[in-house]
């Protein structure tokens, strides 16, 4: 017992966080409303800079990406991914341990309202030239009986410029999210929470990478509340909600 304890604290995703946006209460409740509100989170420089360096190394050097891809009525999908477990390096493997970890798990509960009691899913991938993904919603069954519940997209692209594609759109407030380093995006899960990814230019010169996945739980997820404006908090705010 106090050895799990142990682990769970280490693994922690607090442990990780960028504490000048983290340890404020302002910014958690702000974080709170909005994820409530059925609007997505920006967070930027979200993570230590020691760790999310980190993790763009172990994703910059990687090189078994293997190629998804899924068509059906309104709904097709090409991109690169780590899916398969025995295909992560150790350092993702460290950081699927944290985004499962127990204290993540809590924490994210908190803040979204939302059961994300259930398994973590969790992956890495990378967008390619010519790769995309349509509008969807995230709304399904993840396994028997759990439901995605929140999602969480870490983006640790480095030096990607606008005309090269590859923006997150948030179909409820028409937003692009371009995938900046350490920006971490977090979205409650349900019918209305569309979005897809642009597709990635053929002259785009930088990887498009990001650690993404959803907390599950049981509670199956419901119609969200009607869009509204995007904001940011603060003039010069590290979170933008949207």
């Amino acid at each position: 017992m106090k050895d799990q304890k142990l682990t769970d604290a280490l693994t922690s995703i607090e442990m990780f966080m960028n504490r000048s946006i983290f340890q404020c209460d302002a910014n958690l409740q702000t974080i709170h409303e909005a994820l409530v509100a059925g609007k997505l989170v920006l967070i930027r420089d979200a993570m230590h800079a020691g760790f999310a360096e980190r993790m763009f190394q172990c994703l910059d050097k990687f090189d078994d990406w293997r190629v998804y891809e899924k068509s059906e009525k309104h709904f097709h999908f090409h991109h690169h991914n780590i899916y398969e477990k025995e295909l992560y390096p150790p350092e993702l493997a460290f950081c699927s341990a944290v985004f499962a970890s127990q204290p993540t798990k809590d924490l994210m509960q908190r803040l979204s309202q939302r059961d994300c009691s259930g398994v973590t899913l969790f992956s890495a991938s990378r967008y390619l030239p010519g790769d995309y993904s349509l509008p969807h919603t995230d709304d399904v069954e993840a396994q028997e009986g759990e439901f995605r519940q929140l999602a969480f997209v870490w983006h640790l692209t480095k030096g990607w410029q606008p005309t090269w594609g590859g923006d997150l759109f948030w179909c409820p407030a028409n937003a692009y999210v371009p995938p900046t380093f350490n920006s971490l995006i977090l979205f409650t899960v349900g019918r209305k929470s569309y979005h897809f990814v642009t597709q990635v230019s053929p002259y785009a010169q930088s990887k498009r990478l990001a650690i993404n996945g959803w907390w599950t739980g049981r509670e199956q997820p419901g119609p969200l509340p009607p869009a509204q404006p995007e904001r940011t908090k603060g003039g010069e705010s590290f979170i933008r909600i949207i």
